[in-house]
C-alpha cells in the first residue's frame, strides 16, 4: 500500500492474519501496551499470543499499513513488566498521532459494542450483524438496526487583533485553559454551532468562520470539528457554569497555560502562535 491512504476501515479482514497484526485490547477503558526502551507500543499478536489470555467483544476494525488491525477486552491481569495499562489522555502524549488516532477508533467500536448490547426500542437481546461489508448490531426480537454512531462537537480559537481567547472550564485539570468547545445541536449547522457556544460560555459574538480541522474524541464518542473565527462584538463574560474564567492572551502570554498535545485544541492554539 502507498502513503495516501494508511487506514481502511473494513468489517471483515483485509489480510491473512499474522504475527505482525495489531491488537488494540483496553481493560477498564485503558490500553494495553508494551514499554520498550522507554517507547510505548501497540502489541502485535506474536506478543498477545505468548501472554495466554482470554480476550472478548473482539472487533475487526481494518488494516494499517497492510497489516490487520483488532480490538477487543481483556479481564485478566497481566504480570509482565513491560505490560503498561494507558488512558487515551496519557497516551496522546506518548505516542505518534497515527497510533493515537487507531487507539481512539478501537475505543469507539468498544464503546459502540457495549452501549448496544440491549434494543432501544424492545430491550432485547442485540446481535452483531453478519454482513462482509456493513458494521451493525441487531435486535433478535423487533429487527431494530443501530449503526456506529459519532456525536459532533465543534471547538473554536476566537482572535482578536494579535490575542487569543482562551477559557477556563470548571473541569479543566491544573488550572489550564483551552480554546472554546461545545456539542452541537440537532438541525444545527457546524458554524451555528460555533456562534451559539462561543455567545453561552462568553458572552462574545465571532465572524468569519472558517474550517481548521477534525479529528475523533473518544470522550466517549465525540467527533471534534476545529475552526478558527473572529472577534465582531461584545465583552467578555464567563458563564460561571462551565467557564470559570475568560480572557484575551497574546502570544507571549500563553506558553504554558494550555496542556501540549496532539489534540486538535492543542493545535488550533499552537495555529495562533505560529501565524500571529
Amino acid at each position: 500500500m502507498d502513503d495516501y491512504i494508511l487506514f481502511e476501515p473494513s468489517v471483515k479482514p483485509l489480510h491473512r492474519r499474522s504475527d505482525k497484526d495489531y491488537w488494540f485490547l483496553f481493560k477498564d477503558n485503558k490500553l494495553l501496551t508494551i514499554e520498550s526502551k522507554n517507547k510505548i507500543q501497540i502489541p502485535r499478536w506474536e506478543y498477545i499470543e505468548h501472554l495466554n489470555i482470554s480476550i472478548y467483544n473482539i472487533q475487526y476494525m481494518g488494516a494499517f499499513c497492510g497489516h490487520n488491525c483488532y480490538c477487543g477486552e481483556v479481564a485478566d491481569d497481566i504480570g509482565e513488566e513491560n505490560v503498561v495499562f494507558l488512558d487515551l489522555k496519557t497516551l496522546s502524549n506518548t505516542v505518534d498521532e497515527d497510533t493515537y488516532t487507531l487507539s481512539s477508533k478501537a475505543n469507539l467500536l468498544l464503546n459502540w459494542l457495549k452501549l448496544n448490547q440491549y434494543c432501544g426500542v424492545c430491550g432485547s437481546k442485540m446481535y452483531k450483524k453478519d454482513s462482509p461489508s456493513e458494521r451493525a448490531m441487531v435486535c433478535s426480537n423487533c429487527g431494530n438496526t443501530t449503526w456506529p454512531r459519532t456525536s459532533p462537537a465543534i471547538i473554536v480559537a476566537v482572535v482578536k487583533e494579535d490575542k487569543l481567547l482562551l477559557a477556563q472550564n470548571r473541569q479543566f485539570p491544573n488550572r489550564m485553559y483551552s480554546v472554546i468547545a461545545g456539542f452541537v445541536e440537532y438541525g444545527e449547522t457546524f458554524e451555528e454551532c460555533v456562534k451559539r457556544e462561543v455567545y453561552e460560555e462568553v458572552g462574545i459574538k465571532v465572524k468569519n468562520i472558517k474550517y481548521f480541522g477534525s479529528q475523533p474524541w473518544p470522550y466517549p464518542n465525540s467527533m471534534m470539528i476545529g475552526f478558527t473565527a473572529e472577534y465582531l462584538d461584545g465583552e467578555i463574560e464567563a458563564d460561571g457554569k462551565e467557564i470559570v474564567h475568560a480572557g484575551w492572551f497574546s502570544k507571549e502570554e500563553i506558553p504554558g497555560m494550555y496542556n501540549k498535545s496532539i489534540s486538535i485544541g492543542s493545535e488550533l492554539i499552537e495555529w495562533f502562535l505560529g501565524n500571529n
